[in-house]
């Protein structure tokens, strides 16, 4: 049975890590359920790129010499992988276990927003060079990822448009890099659609403004709502800076209203209806007027409609409540 990638534990200072084999590790009853699709893309990812956090174990009696305290996951992915697992050893009694475990969970924070999209833009950038340089062609890939956002600086290709080719080239570097199918990747929110809304919040706000996004992401109503986010990033470039100086300034306002003292304002002057605005107006006319039934039978002929970015748009549209990032 081979090692994690690398030769020792890394990020493990000062902590006595042993690697060992799973066989040697007994599962008791557990409090949380295991998810294979997750073990899976958790072992895909030590085998990898290494194994970033031990699991704890307790020395035990019998032909397994270790029982496992917290990792079951961690510990599931390795054994499909034919890979020790790194691990620390923990004391106590069976309730300091159950206690840890639990813990563990409980305590696990979740990620918000612009930090979730941070660490998505590092795992496909990894995997993304990683198959460019088996391929040897490392520096024909970042030509390529920095000619899609020179043109979109050129007003040649739409930011929409870029932000789907990215998503979908990411997402089959990802299936490349790590060898798995769309259940795994959806068991740790990689799929298409979620590589597109992190993608999204990090190309318009993290990478252009590194200075304040940390700040941004403190902010109590706007750092962890996906939906204010995205209508920073709808903001011309010019103004979004100052819009969240704006948040910055006082954090007992939303984006609606940064917007407004940084001098984004809707057009005053009427909208002119040119004939494809009536067009659209009577389309939605026809379907508000139309009943329940006649609805629900329309949805599926609508949905074979649009094309795959389309249905992407529309989902994200249904997570933020219907509303038009504006």
């Amino acid at each position: 049975m081979s090692a994690p990638e690398g030769s020792h534990p890394p990020f493990f200072a000062n902590a006595q890590v042993m690697a060992l084999d799973p066989a040697d590790i007994f599962i008791p009853e557990r409090i949380g359920f295991l998810h294979e699709d997750k073990a899976v893309a958790l072992g895909r990812l030590m085998a990898v790129d290494g194994q970033r956090d031990p699991i704890k174990v307790a020395p035990r009696k019998g032909k397994q010499p270790w029982k496992l305290v917290t990792g079951r996951h961690r510990l599931r992915g390795a054994e499909i992988e034919g890979i020790q697992v790194w691990a620390i050893e923990v004391g106590g009694d069976a309730s300091d276990h159950a206690d840890l475990e639990a813990s563990e969970n409980l305590h696990r924070r979740p990620l918000g927003p612009i930090e979730r999209a941070k660490f998505t833009a590092a795992l496909v950038q990894a995997a993304q060079e990683r198959i460019a340089r088996e391929h040897g062609d490392l520096d024909q890939y970042q030509r390529a990822a920095k000619a899609r956002w020179d043109r979109v600086k050129r007003f040649e290709e739409t930011v929409d448009k870029a932000l789907q080719a990215e998503a979908d080239d990411a997402a089959d570097k990802m299936s490349a890099a790590y060898g798995w199918q769309e259940s795994v990747a959806d068991a740790l929110g990689l799929d298409k659609r979620t590589i597109r809304r992190d993608l999204s919040l990090y190309r318009l706000l993290i990478e252009p403004f590194p200075d304040v996004i940390e700040a941004l992401s403190k902010h109590p109503i706007v750092g962890a709502n996906f939906s204010q986010l995205m209508k920073i990033a709808a903001v011309e470039d010019d103004k979004r800076r100052s819009t969240i100086e704006q948040l910055l300034a006082d954090d007992a306002i939303d984006v609606t209203e940064a917007r407004k003292r940084a001098g984004v304002h809707a057009s005053t002057e009427p909208a002119t209806r040119t004939d494809r605005d009536v067009y659209w107006s009577r389309i939605a006319a026809n379907f508000s007027r139309a009943g329940r039934s006649e609805r629900a039978r329309f949805l599926p002929k609508l949905v074979e409609i649009l094309t795959p970015g389309e249905r992407s748009d529309l989902r994200d549209l249904l997570d933020q409540g219907g509303e038009h990032a504006s």
